[in-house]
Parts: structure tokens; C-alpha cells; sequence
């Protein structure tokens, strides 16, 4: 029986992905784990592998092509194997429900099951080239299914109503933005619409940890490393952060500490997750982080993970403050700033020169309040000023 290769998922919200090019072609012969095709969505470029020994035997999707997520883009099996003579499209509904049957399998959280979406693939691939979210689109017809019609309709309706171009655009260079920043322009923007941020600052003393790194001798553990430390361990001691808003019935409790690191790439951000960081060393996170960062700037991550918390670290452009948009469905998202020498007060009121990093914890509102996310936030900064007592 030949074996299906799939199209992956490269996140939770992606509904389709696009063939960037195929290294075989069919009839060549390919072994277990050897990429075979390179597919890209809103998120990042991904290697599609081999799932077994044999011959790529029929290639269903060609390059340039765009497809549904999980569906079968080809076939590897031995030759004169017969081929299904059809596959059936798996519809968003269901990879959403494959999804939290897999997320309910690793016991991450108890999350209610969304409800399906009815919705014809050539209108789910209309809606994405318009931005348009799938609930809320409506159907005119009586079982509730949504048409290529029914979106058609809704973008005609949106191009009446937009404004004519400005005219000083007649001297600016304009362009589309590319899957990536378009993906994450639609996403932070419901999140800003929809989640009601609380925004938290503390300023850090980082001369105790300062000094510590540098006793360590390892040149390749940063500030960095200590913040996701910190921020791990946090988590552990307050598991209401380490959740997600699902809706107005349910708040999902991640048992695994997966903690996502804001990269910039020159595509745009992408959000790598360094799984379980509460059971790394120091070490392990640094080697850890350093891949992870190596391997999002080229493009690819990995679309099975998810996050739960998420870091965004601007202390080495020399940023002295500022605020994150909530990563959806998380509920909190660090920011980290510079580290710069500044005249405080000692216990005796004399001027010293210290240096400090302020951090800031943007917190869901709906499913912590400032009490909560206060307390948070000074376990990470009581970890970060107190490195002898609590580094490992």
C-alpha cells in the first residue's frame, strides 16, 4: 500500500500552503526521511519528507500550486503499487478537530472542540486571499454552507465601499506585503481588536546576574538565556499565566511550559518555540535558543509546536522600553529591553550607578487581572536580581 505524503500545517490558524518546488520527480527513488519537497504558508518555508523507503509514485500538486493543509500532495510506496483513485479534501473544520484531538492526546489542556465551519475549499482559498475570517462570513443558502458565491459577494461588497487611493501614493513605491507579514498584520490586529491588554512594567537590577555570567565562563549564555530561564520557572509557579482565552466558556491551562522567542527575519517575525524550558539547563536552553533562531531566519520552523508564552527581546537594538501585542491565543508576552547604567537610591539613600532592564508583561485581561500579572512579573525580576539563589 503506497504511503500519502501531506501537506503540513503550518499553524493553527493556516488553512492552506503553497508548493515552493519538488526535489524528485516522479519515479525516483527516495528513502525514509528524505525531503522530497519544499512547501511554504503564511509562516515560513517547510521540508516535506520521505515517510518511507520506495519511489515517489505520483506527485498530485504541482509547484506554485496552493493547497488545503493535510491533504495528500503525493504518493511514495515500490513500483506497481496501485494508487487510490481518489482523496478526499479535508475541510478546515476537520483539521481544526484533528488538532485539539491531538493537543487532548499529549494531555496539554481540556479545550472545547470549535464548531465546524461549512465551507466549499475554492471559497476557504477566496476568503484567505482577502483577509477575510472565516466566522464571519455567512451563507445564503439553507443548509448554512458557505459558497464561492457568498465570499465573492462580500469582496465586491468591500471594494465598493474603500476609499480611492491617496493621491500622494503617485510618488511612493508601493507593494504588497508578503505571506508572512500579512499573516502576522491579520493576526496581532484581532488580537488588539478582541483582547483587552494589561500592560506591566518592572525595571530589573542586573548587576548580581552580570556579574555571575561573567564568573561562569561560558561565553555563549546570554541575557537571553537567563530571561527564559526566569520566565520558565515563573510559569511553573503560576500556571494561570501559562494559558490561553479559547472563548467566553473556556480558558485552556497548558500542562507543558513551551515558550515562544520573537525572531526577526528579513521576511518578517516568526515565532520559534523552545519546548519545555522549565526541565532545561542553562545550558541546554542556550543551545536550544541558538538553534532555534539559526533555523527561523532561514525560514523554517516547527509547525507542530506551539507556544504559550511568548518572549520579545529588543535589548540588543538599545530599547529602553516598550510594549508587546499578545502572540492569540496566549495570554501573556514578555518584552525585554536594553540594559543601561542609571543613578538609583541604595538602602542608604546614596546615588549609585546600577544597571538596569526594564521588562514588561502584556497580560489577556480576561483571564488574569493586574494582581495576577504583577505577582508574575516580580517572581521573573526577584529570579533575575537573585541569580546566586535561584540559578541552578
Amino acid at each position: 500500500m503506497p504511503s500519502k505524503v501531506i501537506m503540513p500545517q503550518g499553524g493553527q490558524d493556516m488553512s492552506t500552503g503553497q508548493i515552493v518546488r519538488w526535489l524528485k520527480a516522479e519515479g525516483d527513488a527516495v528513502r525514509e526521511g528524505e525531503v522530497i519537497c519544499e512547501v511554504e504558508t503564511e509562516k515560513a518555508v517547510f521540508e516535506v519528507s520521505a515517510p518511507q523507503d520506495g519511489y515517489l509514485l505520483k506527485i498530485l500538486a504541482e509547484e506554485g500550486q496552493e493547497v488545503e493543509i493535510l491533504t495528500t500532495i503525493a504518493y511514495v510506496g515500490h513500483k506497481g503499487e496501485a494508487l487510490p483513485d481518489s482523496e478526499p479534501s479535508a475541510t478546515y473544520a476537520d483539521v481544526r478537530d484533528a488538532d485539539s484531538q491531538r493537543e487532548k492526546s499529549a494531555h496539554e489542556a481540556l479545550v472545547i472542540r470549535e464548531p465546524k465551519i461549512r465551507i466549499s475549499p475554492k471559497a476557504r482559498l477566496l476568503a484567505r486571499q482577502h483577509g477575510l475570517p472565516l466566522d464571519t462570513l455567512k451563507s445564503s443558502r439553507p443548509d448554512g454552507k458557505i459558497t464561492y458565491q457568498d465570499v465573492q459577494a462580500l469582496t465586491l461588497q468591500k471594494n465598493a465601499s474603500r476609499p480611492e487611493p491617496h493621491p500622494q501614493l503617485e510618488n511612493a513605491a508601493v507593494r504588497q506585503p508578503n505571506r508572512l507579514r500579512r499573516a502576522t498584520a491579520q493576526r496581532l490586529s484581532r488580537s488588539w481588536a478582541s483582547a483587552p491588554h494589561i500592560f506591566l512594567t518592572a525595571s530589573v537590577d542586573m548587576d548580581a546576574l552580570l556579574v555571575l555570567r561573567e564568573g561562569i565562563g561560558e561565553e555563549k549564555i546570554t541575557i537571553s538565556d537567563f530571561v527564559i530561564w526566569a520566565c520558565a520557572q515563573a510559569l511553573v509557579k503560576f500556571p494561570e499565566i501559562n494559558a490561553s482565552f479559547i472563548d467566553d466558556d473556556t480558558i485552556a491551562y497548558w500542562q507543558e511550559v513551551n515558550i515562544g522567542l520573537a525572531v526577526a527575519t528579513e521576511d518578517g517575525l516568526l515565532v520559534p518555540v523552545l519546548e519545555r524550558a522549565d526541565r532545561l539547563s542553562m545550558q541546554e536552553i542556550s543551545q536550544e535558543r541558538r538553534r532555534l533562531m539559526s533555523e527561523a531566519r532561514q525560514g523554517k520552523i516547527n509547525p507542530a509546536v506551539r507556544s504559550h508564552f511568548t518572549i520579545s527581546n529588543l535589548g540588543m537594538h538599545h530599547v529602553e522600553h516598550f510594549t508587546a501585542v499578545l502572540n492569540p491565543p496566549e495570554a501573556a508576552i514578555l518584552a525585554v529591553s536594553s540594559i543601561t547604567p542609571q543613578a538609583v537610591p541604595n538602602a542608604d539613600r546614596q546615588i549609585e550607578v546600577r544597571e538596569r532592564m526594564n521588562i514588561t508583561l502584556s497580560l489577556d485581561h480576561r483571564v488574569g487581572d493586574g494582581v495576577l500579572g504583577a505577582r508574575f512579573l516580580n517572581e521573573i525580576k526577584h529570579l533575575l536580581e537573585n541569580p546566586k539563589e535561584s540559578y541552578p
